[in-house]
């Protein structure tokens, strides 16, 4: 190649690939780099072609012929043992074309890694609804992301570089926080966040969550952020508070019936027990007595259920408190047992009681009410076998209602404590109440911050249990 020692010495220095060739494609010249990436030196006698793939040939001929015809340079991409150069072929100066070959496949492949993160940032964006923004403290430039836009339904090209739509097209009574979080930002140097309205160009009111920071980048400080939408999960907070607010008038509204209606049922109650009463005591035919027998019975039941009634609507309306006191559960059982062993003895049915004297820490009012509950369901399903037990559980103490009823189906046990659920098997169907009874003890059990658990079978029976904390000393 013509020219001086300086020129040679330039050129094989250079980190690009520099061909003379003559107007058949014949390799004149190739410079260092060019020998050392595709080995010309051992065969220069031969055309660039024969170096390169069998794809890249035609890309070469072409090339060749528009620069030869055309008399003016080609610019075009040429791919070779899997690299990527941009090449440039200039016309013929006294019978020689220069080839300059730059190879852009690191470049290439990292613009490509880059769209792919571009692509994949821009979904996660529109999926979240959430903007990019930054503002340079200092030359007061600002960008914003693609999605900065579509949140606040604005073209790009709307934004200028030093324009703060943000502080535009924010509600006037927001703009106070905004400011007072960004000042906050700047002099204490901590992340900051909040949620701000704002107007969007279509007129629409969107809410929007924001988080600022701030990031040092080339020596300079910058405030970097994100805008989120989050109009829809505002709206839906606002439904859902509408609905619990609805859900809890209906609520209080019924527990006022029930308090109404149960108590305005409580006069004449008693004096149906009353008038009972004294028809027992009348002379009546054995067929008379076990009529009035019938209505006394029917009566008792309709006084429970109104007692249940009661207690529901005191317990959903706050007026049953947790006080827990130490005492002696085995005393409470015991009386309990006393009790119940005469309506045991009164329905033939064997009624045995395991005490334990052990002190608690609990609310023995509450716990009464949850053991006759259990001990009622019980004396209602069982066929002629009850046990009423208290036991150690580790630190606790726990107490059972047992009994050899029907028992529960394993898909109902998960629906017994819901108000009046009726189970489905049709042997037990004769004996239900109103269904209330497993419903307050559930409740109650969640005001003592415990638990009943159900064990049952078939056939066979049931047992209900829950633990109470033990309490070593009286004190």
């Amino acid at each position: 190649m013509a020219g001086g020692d300086n020129e040679q010495n330039l050129l094989n220095i250079s980190t690009n690939l520099l061909f003379e060739l003559n107007t058949s494609g014949r390799i004149l010249y190739a410079n260092r780099k060019a020998e050392q990436t595709w080995q010309i030196s051992a065969r220069k006698s031969l055309r660039l072609i024969d170096y390169l793939d069998a794809l890249s040939v035609n890309v070469i001929d072409n090339a060749l012929n528009r620069v030869i015809t055309g008399n003016a340079p080609c610019n075009f991409i040429l791919t070779d043992r899997g690299r990527l150069y941009a090449a440039a072929l200039y016309p013929p100066s006294s019978g020689r074309l220069l080839l300059c070959l730059e190879d852009i496949s690191d470049r290439h492949n990292l613009s490509v890694k880059l769209q792919k993160t571009a692509r994949r940032l821009d979904f996660a964006e529109k999926t979240a609804n959430l903007g990019y923004w930054e503002i340079n403290t200092r030359t007061r430039k600002i960008y914003w992301s693609a999605e900065m836009y579509r949140i606040f339904g604005l073209p790009e090209s709307r934004l200028s570089p030093r324009r703060n739509l943000i502080r535009e097209q924010m509600l006037p009574e927001d703009i106070p926080l905004y400011k007072a979080k960004l000042r906050e930002l700047l002099v204490r140097g901590r992340n900051v966040d909040g949620v701000l309205r704002l107007r969007r160009l279509d007129g629409r009111l969107i809410h929007c969550s924001f988080r600022a920071g701030l990031i040092y980048e080339n020596h300079q400080r910058l405030i970097a952020g994100t805008f989120q939408d989050i109009t829809a999960m505002i709206e839906t907070q606002k439904e859902l508070q509408h609905a619990k607010q609805q859900a809890e008038e209906l609520s209080n509204a019924k527990s006022y019936f029930l308090a109404q209606a149960s108590h305005d049922l409580r006069q004449p109650m008693q004096a149906l027990k009353i008038f009972i009463a004294t028809l027992l005591e009348e002379k009546l035919t054995s067929h008379q007595h076990h009529l009035a027998q019938k209505i006394e019975d029917s009566a008792e039941n309709l006084n429970t259920l109104l007692d249940n009634l009661l207690d529901i609507s005191k317990i959903e309306s706050g007026g049953v408190d947790y006080r827990p006191v130490v005492f002696d559960i085995g005393l409470l059982v015991g009386g309990l047992a006393r009790e119940y062993r005469e309506l045991a003895k009164d329905k033939d049915i064997y009624f045995r009681c395991v005490p334990l004297h052990q002190y608690v820490n609990s609310d023995p009012v509450l716990i009464e009410r949850v053991i006759r509950n259990l001990l009622n369901n019980a004396f209602k399903y069982t066929k002629d076998k009850i046990l009423l037990g208290v036991r150690r559980c580790g630190k606790d103490v726990c107490l059972i209602v047992m009994d050899n009823g029907c028992g529960i189906a394993p898909e109902d046990i998960k629906n017994i404590f819901k108000d009046f659920y009726q189970s489905r098997q049709q042997f037990c169907r004769k004996k239900q109440g109103a269904g209330l009874g497993l419903g307050i003890v559930s409740r109650i059990a969640g005001l003592l911050k415990t638990e009943v658990e159900v064990k049952s079978k078939l056939g066979q029976g049931s047992c209900f249990s829950f633990k109470i904390p033990q309490n070593k000393t009286p004190h």
